[in-house]
Formats: structure tokens, sequence, C-alpha cells
């Protein structure tokens, strides 16, 4: 996980937390979920939903790229 996206995840304001994760889904290469993976861990329900949602579209990327 890059350290700003670490930085990101751990900062107290919910919203940060979800800026991160939308800039990291518009950025990062197919298959890099691990931080969306950490955001899933979050104390936020927001926050964990939404990273659920950006795994659940790299799988659905993926599996187009596959046909």
């Amino acid at each position: 996980v890059p350290a700003w996206m670490a930085k990101e995840l751990n900062s107290p304001d919910v919203g940060a937390r979800l800026r991160a994760l939308e800039t990291w889904a518009q950025t990062a290469p197919p298959g890099a979920v691990d931080p969306l993976i950490l955001a899933y861990e979050d104390n936020d329900e927001r926050v964990r939903t939404r990273a659920m949602e950006l795994i659940e579209q790299d799988w659905a990327r993926a599996a187009d790229e596959e046909k």
C-alpha cells in the first residue's frame, strides 16, 4: 500500500478516507485491491461499503478482459 494511501485510510475524517478510495479506483492498475481490502476493515460502514463496491468493479473489469 503506498504511503499516501495508508495515511489517508488512517485519517479520522471519513470524507478523506472515501476520497482516497475514489482516487485509488481511478489511478490504480487493475487487480491492485490491497488498499481496498484494508479499507473493507474500516470502522465506518460507508467506507466498507464503497471499498466492497470498488473491489467488485475491479473483479468485473478483470472478467470482461478475459472474454
